[in-house]
């Protein structure tokens, strides 16, 4: 309750001030988790995925990239696209860079300005608090006429004293809080130049490396094709071998059909007459 005498007692300005606090600490957790989103604080995946780039891998190092959100892994991803992108100049390459780069920091950068204009607004609204209050009590003490009492002024002037005191309760914290949001950001800003500029100094390792990945990868498909070729050839092999068993089966079969059709024509055959005679004396 008495905390806010005290502040009632700092008059209008007080509430101007308490205003512009309740925005800078908004501003301040806004800020935070924005900055975490943003995945500022991270950054493990750097180095394996500049060691992705230097190998030539492009599909799994921008697979890598893709999965990762925040500036820092989007400006490694464009840097990289630029660099394997043949047909784009390397003044292209450098504007493309620079516009992404530029669009991420001012997205991190949004309300950082409030934080300013907080820090630099407090004090002076503090500042025209207290000579609102010395104005109003030098009035009230020259109305008082020839009975200066020394209490009244001493009283007016702690209670002026008040907006200066609250002026510079905001604008410290907040002033604080920009210079560690700033310095975030500036790091941010510093991350971002420097994988740029590793992988733009890449790009001949890279083109190196990626022509080798291309024969590594010619090499592989005429591997594959002669594989196929040895299985096809195989295959067909195989046929006709089974062809070749099927007509020699199919050969010894009517083979086999007519040695056994000779066979019962002989047995069916009718006998002579010599043998007849033989059977039957009796016809002699």
């Amino acid at each position: 309750m008495q905390e806010l005498t005290i502040f009632n007692k700092g008059g209008l300005v007080m509430y101007g001030l308490a205003a512009i606090s309740v925005y800078a600490m908004a501003v301040v957790i806004f800020k935070i988790l924005q900055f975490r989103k943003a995945n500022v604080f991270d950054h493990s995946f750097i180095e394996p995925a500049l060691l992705e780039i230097k190998q030539g891998d492009r599909s799994m190092a921008t697979q890598t990239l893709v999965g990762i959100p925040g500036p820092v892994a989007r400006i490694m991803r464009v840097t990289f696209e630029c660099v394997a992108n043949r047909e784009m100049s390397q003044k292209s390459k450098e504007a493309e860079i620079l516009r992404v780069g530029s669009g991420d920091l001012r997205y991190l950068e949004s309300h950082l300005r409030g934080l300013e204009m907080t820090a630099s607004i407090a004090p002076l609204m503090g500042l025209l608090g207290t000579v609102i209050g010395m104005i109003s009590s030098f009035a009230r003490l020259s109305m008082s006429g020839a009975r200066v009492d020394p209490t009244l002024l001493a009283g007016g002037i702690w209670e002026a004293l008040l907006c200066t005191a609250g002026g510079l309760t905001v604008a410290i914290p907040a002033l604080a809080a920009h210079y560690v949001l700033d310095g975030i950001i500036e790091k941010v800003r510093a991350t971002m130049k420097d994988v740029s500029v590793q992988i733009l100094a890449l790009e001949d390792e890279f083109r190196r490396n990626e022509r080798i990945h291309a024969v590594e990868e010619a090499r592989r498909a005429e591997e594959m094709r002669q594989r196929q070729e040895e299985a096809r050839k195989a295959e067909e092999q195989a046929r006709e071998e089974a062809e070749r068993i099927a007509r020699e089966d199919e050969e010894r079969k009517r083979r086999d059909d007519a040695d056994r059709w000779a066979e019962e024509q002989r047995l069916n055959a009718p006998q002579k007459t010599t043998t007849l005679r033989l059977l039957s004396p009796k016809y002699n």
